[in-house]
């Protein structure tokens, strides 16, 4: 590839460049390598996630038209896309936080609140008022689990400070790897009418004949290229696109025109991948576990409908067009001449069908519980049961994460943890994060994702705690040295990760115990004070005391 060794802000449309010719090259290698994957991503599309389709056009729009007989596999995925949604990003829950990896700095009050801090200015960077990232979480997910891999772009709108995050067509987007299978490298191919190029990269910035097009408001298509790949010039501190880590390459197809050439600090594209075979660069799904029964369903489908046209409106036999006109048609009450002979023998008759076709409701079934199976129907769906105590709950949740594990954990390894440190980083870069406490400068910091499942469980320590509490109440009255081996600090600590309280309703251990300091110097001045009005008491009573047997003695001895 052609190195990169000027920028090109404010120069317009350079036509015939090798970087954007790299571009294009670089779509059709890496489309060509995946073409095994495609022919299967078009039945997917077609009987499991009809919204998607056009992947040998490489252009969504030209997706299969055929319509899907059954909505059971449709059903399945989007149950456990729903699932996957609710677990890892819901966004009705605190679904994820950040600790550093030493365990006393994390026991640190002014860290542990900063940690909160960070993580809730985070969490409201993907609010629907500054990101659509949770409605493209969703997309996300129902590609992941149909084709085992989904796409998602990030960016900063600076002027209008919001957040783009923008789920993408598999048909548009094409990436490779490294040597340990990370995605180093994404090609995305998309089409924009002319109005549509010129609104997001400016008129200066594009080939004469596109503006042309514009101006005339042509309604054609016309290709881009976005191409994302590290940058073999990056130097740290240098201004301008080589000062970037990777580089972003625009391209159009008029006049394999250069667009525009920028950098990031991180990789833009997520990619993310549900099951990977060493040396692939493209995953396979649930959906690609469903897609042999699936395609069984349709058959049978297909079958049983043409079954059922046959018997309701079955084959007619005539002998010849005299007995049956070319285009006759049945219908109630209608009078067919030449119907019969002179004998009444009917020379027209339905053709025979009661055969049938051998398929039964059982075999269907068999194949619909092979779908459900393959999307974790019996999981991931809880609607429809009652009785549920809330332990039985906690244990379905347990085991659907300990099931779903290798796969969630890869989807929080390249899908979340990348958002969540790109997020932090470009909210870090714009001031929007304060620094963290002095003694915890350069302390790396680590997402931990806070699911359901885990919240479950934290839930479960909390009131194992309570249980421990409760079991040993009646204990220590017999034996007070059962309390004297709680640690409170503890105790306190894990009650509140087990409850999701805010660190902030806690003051730290050194401020409890400079409060414990002041409040036992209290008590011990109170206690001083309550001594020393006891001891002015019984001193004023024994002086009165003397004062009073002085006086009875006196009389007597006058008397």
């Amino acid at each position: 590839m052609t190195m990169l060794r000027h920028s090109f802000h404010g120069i317009g449309a350079v036509p015939d460049h090798p970087l954007a010719k790299d571009a294009q090259q670089r779509w059709t290698d890496l489309k060509s390598e995946r073409s095994q994957f495609e022919s299967d991503w078009e039945d997917i599309a077609r009987l499991i996630r009809p919204q998607r389709g056009g992947f040998r056009s490489g252009d969504p729009a030209h997706k299969t038209t055929e319509k899907p007989l059954s909505s059971g596999p449709i059903i399945a995925q989007s149950n456990l896309s729903a699932g996957l949604y609710g677990t890892l990003t819901n966004p009705a829950n605190r679904w994820f936080g950040l600790s550093t990896p030493d365990p006393a700095l994390n026991d640190d009050q002014d860290m542990r609140e900063w940690l909160d801090l960070v993580a809730s200015r985070i969490l409201r960077s993907f609010s629907p008022e500054v990101s659509p990232f949770y409605d493209a979480a969703i997309q996300g997910f129902s590609d992941l689990c149909a084709f085992g891999n989904f796409v998602q772009y990030d960016e900063l709108l600076t002027e209008k400070r919001q957040f783009v995050d923008q789920t993408l067509s598999l048909a548009e987007v094409v990436w490779d790897i490294d040597g340990f299978g990370a995605v180093v490298e994404v090609v995305r191919r998309f089409a924009l009418k002319p109005r549509a190029a010129v609104a997001m990269f400016g008129a200066d910035a594009l080939p004469a004949n596109l503006v042309e097009l514009a101006e005339k408001n042509d309604q054609s298509k016309v290709w881009f290229w976005h191409h994302v790949l590290p940058n073999s010039q990056f130097l740290p501190g240098r201004i301008g696109a080589n000062g970037k880590a990777f580089l972003s390459v625009y391209a159009c197809e008029m006049g394999c025109s250069l667009i525009r050439v920028r950098g990031f600090d991180e990789m833009p594209f997520d990619v993310a991948r549900w099951d990977v075979d060493s040396g692939y660069t493209c995953g396979n799904g649930p959906g690609y576990i469903a897609l042999a029964s699936a395609r069984l369903v349709n058959r049978m489908d297909e079958a049983t409908i043409r079954a059922a046209q046959m018997a309701a409106d079955p084959v007619k036999l005539a002998p010849d067009r005299d007995a049956w006109p070319l285009n006759g048609k049945l219908r109630p009450g209608a009078m067919i001449y030449g119907g019969v002979d002179v004998r009444g023998n009917p020379l027209i008759r339905t053709m025979d069908t009661h055969a049938g076709i051998g398929l039964t409701f059982d075999e269907k079934q068999r194949l619909n519980d092979e779908i459900k199976d393959a999307f974790n129907w019996s999981l991931m769906n809880l609607a429809g049961r009652t009785g549920m105590t809330a332990t039985e709950v906690i244990t379905i949740e347990e085991e659907r994460q300990r099931l779903m594990a290798p796969f969630t954990g890869r989807t929080q390894r390249e899908y979340l943890r990348p958002k969540i440190s790109r997020r932090f980083s470009t909210l870090w870069r714009a001031g929007q994060i304060p620094p963290p406490p002095e003694h915890a400068r350069g302390a790396p910091l680590q997402v931990e994702y806070l699911s359901a499942a885990a919240r479950a469980q934290k839930s479960r320590d909390g009131a194992a705690v309570m249980q421990l509490l409760a079991n040993i109440g009646p204990l220590a009255q017999i034996k007070p040295r059962l309390l004297d081996r709680i640690n409170e600090d503890e105790l306190i600590e894990t009650l509140q990760e087990a409850h999701g309280v805010p660190a902030a309703i806690l003051y730290s251990r050194a401020e409890a115990d400079a409060i414990g300091r002041a409040r036992a110097e209290q008590q011990q001045q109170m206690q001083q004070m309550a001594m020393a009005a006891e001891a002015a008491s019984a001193a004023k009573d024994a002086a009165g005391a003397a004062q009073a047997a002085g006086l009875v003695g006196g009389e007597g001895g006058a008397m």
